[in-house]
């Protein structure tokens, strides 16, 4: 019951920040993309609790670091 939850996307941190470095128009949903495309599939909330804990901002349309 209760506990510690693992961060699942903690180990895709390096791609996740290369990426919007890489790519100023990038969405949450183009995130959550480029990561299934690499096997794993998360929720759109789980995307955005990342970029939050992570610090970087994001407009309607796209993140910003």
């Amino acid at each position: 019951m209760g506990g510690h939850r693992k961060r699942i996307l903690e180990p895709h941190r390096a791609f996740i920040i290369e990426r919007i470095n890489q790519t100023s128009h990038l969405t949450l949903q183009g995130v959550k993309d480029e990561l299934a495309a690499r096997g794993v599939k998360v929720s759109h909330d789980t995307v955005w609790k990342f970029l939050r804990r992570e610090g970087l901002s994001f407009k309607k349309n796209t993140v910003r670091p």
